[in-house]
């Protein structure tokens, strides 16, 4: 029998994301990889067994979503939005119409606390407005400050006594918790009395495997599942995906990022199959700008003398650092504020190798990465820095995994949060003119995982609502391609995959999607409004509208 190529997809405008305007109009697959990308003409050279036509459309490379809590959001799809309350009032409203009586947890989401009248959180006896009888939890938009009602606080054994001086809780004039809890407080009192809620191992898996297929549908071919919660069992497990790829029904690759490596997990960046892989190990550095609690140089504009929290000193930083680094495994440290960025930079430098020439790279990043092999940092969120912070990361093996889609949720609060430090937020076009790798992701469920609206707000710096109309700092916008860029061929390193995905190019996967518009060609306000038609991963189709 002669030998035959496994499909032959022609008749498209792929961008191939090698360089900028590259197209493919045709793509040869075999066991899932790509064999050809190119004219329509060349690829009618190679035998195959099947052939697609296009029918013409625009595609692009799969796209990566390089920070998501994955179970957590599909988690979420099963809670009570609240990001329509506008008071306290309205909030319980809505939890008691999601009531139906039961005995275990009633779980909001999505709150801004700036979008309540209130200009605060509810507290547990608002709460228990909604249930006395039930344990409730209304998550904040941040997820960085969860609130709960008297039951729960019961549940947790959380008294008077036992919680004087926790710095996470707050408290009533009589000292007693008021139902609001930060950080860490969250693993610390509740994850042990949640139930089946998510702390089951069934219950984890199922929820995946109910809520996991949505992803393909924004053109998701890869997530970096981001362990939510310092706990035990972690959150995010082979097991819970591994399961799902032997059933033939993961429709997407997941890169799993877990606070448990390497010493629970045992293992290093790259270990796994073709679909669940190790990623980095997880490290909590600060909170939120919605939460107060990113670690800040200055007190918040709109909250004199709150500085927010930093976790770790330089040398506890510098020792979770070097652990990752002496197992030859990536690293990825949550970094929200200016100060905690400072204390990332001081921590790195004592463990990551410094280039004491870094303008020789700052056309090529990626060799600066290779010197580091698999021990490449990458800094979460890294939302605010300025030119001094800046020049330092350029120095060092660093990956920043953005969210532009901040843009779009903070720019109701922000501004009046950070007051003249606005000029250093989000800070794109610096960090890419100082050739230091960006890469896109949306921190859901913070935000919604919508890789095309954080693209968008990545070129206008601005919300989909066109505000503020003159941008969130403009000189920092980039352009389409370097927004693309952060969530196909540039979200490949900070995997060490660069070789295996990222752009539509001969031997690697043959992961890409088919939309319904060309973005590079449309008004950049539009790009939000782009539709997956197809989802294709390893040669198969996985979504198709």
């Amino acid at each position: 029998m002669d030998f035959k190529f496994d499909k032959l997809f022609y008749n498209a405008k792929i961008y191939t994301m090698n360089k900028p305007g590259e197209t493919a109009e045709a793509i040869v697959v075999h066991d899932g990889k790509i064999v050809f990308a190119g004219s329509n003409a060349d690829a009618a050279l190679y035998p195959v067994a099947e052939t697609e036509d296009l029918g013409g459309r625009v595609g692009l490379p799969g796209i990566s979503d390089t920070h998501i809590h994955l179970l957590a959001d599909c988690n979420n799809k099963d809670f009570v939005v609240l990001n329509k309350a506008g008071s306290v009032d309205e909030l319980v409203a809505t939890m008691r119409s999601r009531d139906d009586g039961g005995k275990n947890w009633l779980i909001g989401c999505d709150l801004t606390m700036s979008d309540l009248a209130e200009n605060r959180y509810p507290l547990r006896h608002e709460l228990d407005r909604v249930s006395s009888e039930r344990p409730v939890a209304i998550l904040s938009h941040c997820l960085h400050v969860i609130m709960v009602n008297s039951k729960a606080i019961a549940m947790a054994g959380l008294t008077k006594e036992n919680t004087a001086g926790d710095s996470t809780l707050t408290f009533y004039e009589d000292g007693t918790p008021d139902g609001v809890v930060r950080e860490e407080a969250y693993t610390k009192h509740f994850i042990a009395v949640l139930g089946d809620t998510l702390a089951g191992e069934e219950c984890r898996k199922e929820i995946i495997r109910k809520h996991i297929g949505a992803y393909s549908r924004q053109g998701y071919t890869t997530l970096h599942a981001i362990s939510s919660y310092d706990i035990d069992p972690p959150y995010e497990y082979f097991d819970q995906y591994y399961e799902l790829e032997r059933e033939g029904i993961l429709p997407v690759r997941v890169i799993i990022n877990s606070a448990h490596f390497p010493d629970a997990l045992n293992c290093v960046t790259g270990f796994g199959t073709d679909m669940v892989k190790a990623g980095a190990k997880k490290i909590y550095l600060d909170g939120s700008f919605g939460g107060l609690t990113a670690g800040m140089r200055e007190a918040y504009s709109d909250a004199p003398g709150e500085k927010g929290s930093i976790f770790f000193t330089r040398e506890e930083l510098a020792g979770l650092l070097r652990e990752a680094y002496d197992h030859g495994m990536e690293a990825s440290v949550h970094v929200i504020g200016d100060a905690a960025m400072d204390r990332l930079l001081d921590a790195a430098e004592d463990v990551y190798p410094i280039s004491d020439d870094p303008i020789s790279y700052e056309a090529c990043p990626e060799k600066r990465l290779a010197a580091a092999g698999a021990r490449r940092l990458r800094v979460i969120h890294a939302s605010l820095a300025d030119s001094g912070q800046i020049d330092r990361l350029k120095r060092l093996p660093i990956i920043l995994d953005m969210q532009p889609n901040f843009i779009h949720s903070d720019s109701s609060f922000a501004p009046e949060r950070l007051g003249e430090r606005m000029k250093n937020f989000m800070p794109l076009r610096s960090y890419i003119d100082a050739g230091i790798l960006l890469t896109g992701g949306s921190d859901a469920p913070v935000d919604p995982p919508l890789p095309f609206l954080g693209m968008e707000c990545a070129v206008t710096r601005r919300s989909i609502d066109g505000f503020p109309v003159e941008g969130l700092a403009p000189e920092q916008a980039i352009s389409v391609y370097e927004a693309v860029s952060m969530y196909t061929r540039n979200a490949a390193y900070c995997s060490s995959e660069e070789h295996l995905k990222g752009t539509v190019s001969a031997g690697k996967y043959a992961d890409f999607i088919l939309i319904d518009r060309d973005i590079f060609e449309i008004e950049t306000t539009e790009i939000h409004n782009t539709h997956v038609l197809k989802t294709v991963v390893g040669g198969r189709t996985r979504w198709e509208a």
